[in-house]
């Protein structure tokens, strides 16, 4: 089963991110990139590595469900 598409980032939430690129890689590499280096760039992080922050995003929440579930059956009164 694979794991659904995530909706893609709206075209702010990918100018944000593609700022904070430009500014990483000048920051820490003295390197600068334009617009569409850092739109391919995101676009090549999110295609190939996304994939593994979501799968954590959905372990993680799957991980407190279950622990919260588990609180619950401590509610239950005696019978």
């Amino acid at each position: 089963m694979n794991a659904p598409t995530p909706d893609p980032l709206t075209k702010e939430q990918k100018q944000t991110a593609t700022n904070k690129l430009r500014d990483y890689l000048y920051e820490n590499f003295d390197t600068e990139i334009g617009n569409m280096q850092s739109d391919f760039f995101l676009d090549y992080i999110s295609e190939n590595i996304g994939a593994y922050y979501y799968n954590k995003g959905i372990a993680d929440a799957m991980a407190f469900i279950a622990d919260k579930t588990e609180d619950m059956y401590l509610l239950m009164k005696d019978e």
